[in-house]
């Protein structure tokens, strides 16, 4: 399935709104950046080409988003708790998608 690493991302963004949610209460709007970083992360990973010799890209596109999410949740004045489910989430995410082998080249027509 080529499309596994996006799932993985795209499971996790959904994580990170609910778990916080549910735990911590309603997400505020650093929360809500958090959430909408990780669903450019999807993108991110979904169009990230497995390149031959370097299957990194699609994990690198993951951490690029994490690294995001804990960037903006140390700017925003206070990390709560919320925010810190949500970095784990996203680490976990990124582990994640570098877990999962890549997908085989489509053949050509």
């Amino acid at each position: 399935m080529t499309v596994a690493k996006a799932v993985v991302q795209l499971v996790a963004t959904v994580l990170a709104g609910l778990i916080p949610a549910l735990s911590a209460g309603p997400l505020d709007t650093t929360g809500w950046i958090n959430v909408v970083i990780l669903a450019a992360g999807i993108v991110m990973v979904y169009n990230a080409a497995n390149i031959p010799g370097w299957s990194y890209a699609k994990l690198v596109a993951s951490a690029v988003s994490a690294v995001a999410v804990v960037l903006v949740s140390s700017l925003s004045g206070g990390i709560s708790l919320a925010e810190i489910i949500q970095m784990v989430v996203a680490f976990l995410g990124a582990l994640g998608v570098g877990a999962i082998p890549n997908g085989g080249r489509p053949a050509a027509a």
